[in-house]
């Protein structure tokens, strides 16, 4: 919004565009839920008079559908920043000063700087953490 009224405006994401909720989050976790209904709505399409012949799931596909659609939203995500005049930096940046702060190499300086870093999930070391997973890695398992 900032850049649509004139303010000269950056971005730094090293990850994906889009945030948690895009990206391992509210998105993949809705898709996941609604397939996971299906074997229940089969069931009872019977007893509605569907002839449901045999059924399968395919955990690899629904992963990588849903790989597609978070790409999908994060292509969303680039263009409307992009159409807003947004400079997207691909990065993760480091403060040099109050003011300034260095991506790959490059320095950029503005006079207000906002700072939204998200959380990472975080496994303490404690006997048996080996065999922990995240919910950030939840969404990739093979």
């Amino acid at each position: 919004m900032a850049a649509e009224f004139g303010a000269r405006v950056g971005i730094a994401e090293e990850k994906h565009l889009g945030g948690t909720c895009v990206n391992v989050g509210c998105v993949p976790k809705k898709l996941f839920v609604y397939g996971s209904h299906f074997a229940e709505e089969f069931a009872d399409a019977v007893a509605y008079g569907w002839s449901v012949e045999e059924t399968s799931f395919d955990w690899t596909l629904l992963r990588d559908n849903k790989n597609k659609e978070i790409t999908r939203l994060n292509g969303i995500y680039e263009r409307l920043l992009q159409n807003s005049n947004v400079e997207i930096f691909s990065s993760h940046a480091e403060f040099l000063d109050h003011h300034s702060l260095t991506m790959n190499g490059t320095r950029v300086s503005a006079e207000k700087i906002l700072i939204a870093t998200g959380s990472t999930p975080f496994v303490p070391l404690t006997p048996g953490s080996e065999y922990a997973v995240t919910s950030n890695d939840m969404f990739y398992l093979d």
